[in-house]
């Protein structure tokens, strides 16, 4: 051990005091890491929820095009690099829903669709109904997502549909 802190003095020296640091050993394939790292910062960016099975998904694809051979991806590999880059799973906070484009328009044409139809069969408004039978859910977003440590608020997008059955 001593001949490995000799090796790692100025990285020790340099160390924050409070914290566990140089806990880790050092990546074996950091490319790969730097990539994947950033494929997760761009998709959260982009409000997309990143599972550890897509981060394995991804880092199986990125060690296939880079031919690494000895790149197993499992569960391990994925927890101790998320544990160096300084990412964690998190709940969501704030679910934002994108509206369609010209939604007040299509509202309209919606009534306009009904009130011609209901003229042309000639019934009353009395006579319309709504009936749901058996509840399909549309969209079933997660609850959890990869992100930084320390973010305070966990945005993802939605389709808008996750209450829509």
């Amino acid at each position: 051990m001593i001949q490995e802190w000799r090796k790692q003095r100025k990285d020790l020296i340099k160390a924050d005091k409070s914290k566990i640091t140089l806990h880790s050993y050092a990546p074996k394939w950091p490319k790969l890491e730097e990539y994947a790292k950033n494929w997760i910062i761009d998709h959260r960016n982009n409000g997309i929820a990143v599972s550890t099975k897509m981060i394995l998904i991804e880092a199986r694809r990125l060690a296939i095009e880079m031919s690494i051979t000895d790149f197993a991806g499992k569960t391990s590999w994925c927890e101790r690099f998320m544990r160096r880059n300084g990412l964690c799973m998190h709940t969501k906070t704030t679910v934002t829903q994108k509206l369609p484009r010209e939604y007040e328009r299509k509202i309209i044409e919606f009534h306009k669709y009904v009130i011609n139809t209901r003229k042309k069969l000639c019934f009353e408004i009395g006579q319309l109904g709504n009936m749901d039978e058996v509840p399909l859910t549309f969209d079933v977003p997660s609850n959890k997502t990869v992100d930084v440590k320390g973010a305070e608020t966990i945005m993802k997008e939605t389709s808008g549909n996750e209450k829509t059955r």
